[in-house]
């Protein structure tokens, strides 16, 4: 056995030493440091370095996962295709950090593809080596021995990364919170890629605790990431623009995409296949996730909403009054769908003028709320059938901004009536599905209050007198007894026009009747919100007033008898009989009315156009 056989002997050996002595616990660096010493050692070698080929590239070890800040990469990829496999590789190894190297060799697997090459000084012992037929045998050596190393590499890669897969895959399986599947996402890729920053790009909006994500911005993300949303496949771009290299990973469920998972690392960043793959696994297990906690929150709001609708028209079916109605409604609204502001807002009769339902909400009482008001109205006049902003642009110079609006119309008979306006500060707060909920309660809610005003209008026409648009005498009685029944003290009075008969026999029924109905709306103006007014009979008008004073009932009558004549045309005059009545009288509904008749038959019999006090015989 020569001198050169002896050292590849010797190499064999000291290689097999090497593999049957590492175990798991050795990284992959570390095994090839350690052939790479074996090689120095054996042919006398002072500096020599190992590149790892991986990624259609030669690298150094170093530079595998991490940039050593100290130490730059080679000024230039080497290729399947470079001239280094055809003339020496040290021609193209131009960096300063291998300025010592004037050999190199290149390390095959049995295929002859490149596993590795070795950069080194040579030596008196390695030249006279490399010219025998036993060079071949060592390449075979170490190619044996590093491609076993990388294979063993990369299954425990591939053991840790599916592991890690499984972990977070049966985390995502577990729970339907996207705010736990979306933190589980990103501790994962940045627990793979700890050097890198991970982002996530969401389609639509997670109201949850994790605030490491954006709204995907289709107009100003880059080129890759939209083409990563759009085509489902993932993608990965070397921007000059910003030194980096950006992969971008759609977050894609069975039935869509739902944002784009963004790692950003060094430019020129290479990805080995395994983490591409798992990569793309775990997007796709985050968006199978997504989707379901997405189907869940669905089937839990479908029922609240079913529970919501069932409840609204079991009470819109109910004998409510309008104000009843309004005040339920602003409730349910409230719980459902939690705006900021709320108002119901009413036309007149020429629908340029609106009043405010007192179920609203402060703000609208304020002047700050009437550019919302009027925006509203405007877009409903130019035939808009709801508004519905996401991003509201009406601004107000008293410093509320309220960028979510919605809007619906309240119509009765097909005629829109008056509409429900919600107001919330940030922006796309109100998702679609709320606005369609929205929408089909005051649908509902329309017919119910239509059918109230139907109801009122009808009852209207039973209570109150057709002519005067007084209430009837018998409506009267009702609530006179009422009042009567709860204690509450009361002043009644009796009013009679009087030469009524006068009137009609000289300028006709017609100017009789139109001057009733000018009687009458002066006496609403006096009485409206404090009491009530009945046309008693004929010319004949009664007036109750609830929880009033005796003191109470004389103004009244003093301003009627001195008002009445100045606003009636033809003039006339009045005569009133005033009464009052507490618990402690012990007086009848009768006989209070017959008090009161007395004291007007004493005030038409004592020179008329004057108010008499039942019990005190003093005109005006």
């Amino acid at each position: 056995m020569n001198d050169h056989e002896l050292t590849l002997y010797e190499v064999k050996c000291a290689m097999f030493d090497l593999l049957s002595s590492l175990n798991e616990e050795n990284s992959l660096e570390d095994k090839l440091q350690k052939s790479k010493e074996i090689f120095m050692d054996h042919f006398e070698i002072k500096d020599a370095e190992i590149l790892l080929y991986d990624n259609n590239r030669f690298a150094p070890l170093f530079n595998r996962g991490t940039v050593r800040k100290e130490c730059a990469p080679l000024h230039e990829t080497y290729t399947k295709d470079h001239p280094i496999f055809n003339v020496s590789f040290m021609s193209h190894a131009s960096d300063r950090e291998y300025e010592f190297a004037d050999d190199s060799l290149i390390i095959r697997d049995t295929d002859l593809a490149p596993l590795a090459a070795f950069l080194f000084k040579a030596s008196e012992k390695w030249h006279a080596f490399a010219l025998t037929p036993h060079l071949k045998e060592l390449k075979k050596v170490f190619g044996t021995f590093i491609s076993q190393a990388v294979q063993l590499y990369q299954l425990s890669e591939k053991e840790k990364t599916y592991r890690n897969l499984f972990e977070v895959a049966e985390l995502f399986n577990s729970t339907m919170e996207s705010d736990v599947i979306l933190e589980g996402l990103i501790e994962a890729v940045a627990e793979l890629f700890p050097a890198y920053d991970v982002n996530l790009l969401l389609s639509n909006e997670q109201k949850g605790k994790s605030n490491e994500y954006r709204l995907f911005d289709y107009a100003n993300e880059r080129a890759s990431a939209v083409d990563a949303f759009l085509s489902g496949e993932l993608t990965i771009e070397n921007a000059l623009d910003i030194s980096s290299s950006l992969m971008n990973a759609p977050i894609r469920g069975r039935q869509g995409i739902y944002g784009v998972l963004q790692i950003t690392a060094p430019q020129n960043t290479e990805y080995t296949v395994t983490q591409k793959s798992f990569i793309r696994s775990i997007a796709n297990a985050a968006g199978s996730a997504l989707e379901n906690a997405s189907l869940y929150d669905q089937s839990y709001r479908l029922v609240d909403d079913l529970r919501l609708v069932n409840e609204a028209s079991r009470k819109l079916n109910s004998n409510l009054e309008l104000d009843e109605m309004i005040a339920f409604l602003k409730d349910q609204f409230l719980k459902a769908f939690r705006p900021d502001e709320m108002a119901f807002v009413y036309y007149g009769d020429d629908c340029s003028s609106y009043t405010i339902s007192r179920s609203s909400t402060d703000f609208f009482f304020s002047d700050a709320a009437k550019k919302y008001i009027d925006s509203v109205s405007a877009r409903f006049s130019k035939g808009e059938e709801a508004v519905f902003d996401a991003n509201s642009k009406i601004n107000c110079n008293d410093g509320h901004r309220f960028k979510s609006l919605v809007a619906l119309p309240i119509s009765n008979g097909g005629e829109m009536i008056g509409f429900v306006i919600l107001l919330h500060e940030e922006e796309y707060f109100f998702s679609f599905d709320s606005f369609k909920l929205m929408r089909s309660l005051i649908s509902h809610s329309s017919l119910a209050i239509s059918n109230i005003m139907l109801r009122d209008q009808l009852q209207e026409l039973v209570d109150k007198d057709y002519l005067t648009k007084l209430f009837t005498r018998s409506y009267l009685d009702e609530v006179v007894t009422s009042s009567m029944e709860k204690g509450e003290s009361c002043i009644f009075l009796l009013m009679d026009v009087d030469d009524f008969k006068l009137v009609n026999d000289t300028y006709g029924h017609t100017t009789g009747d139109s001057v009733l109905q000018q009687i009458s709306s002066f006496i609403l103006s006096l009485v409206d919100g404090w009491g009530i007014a009945s046309r008693w009979g004929g010319e004949e008008i009664a007036i109750f007033i609830p929880s009033a004073t005796v003191n109470d009932g004389v103004n009244l009558a003093r301003r009627l008898v001195e008002g009445i004549p100045e606003m009636t045309d033809p003039k006339v005059t009045v005569s009133i009989g005033v009464s009052g009545w507490t618990v402690e009288d012990g007086k009848s509904y009768k006989e209070l009315f017959q008090s009161t008749d007395q004291a007007l038959y004493y005030a038409k019999n004592h020179g008329k156009n004057q108010f008499i006090l039942h019990g005190v015989a003093s005109a005006k």
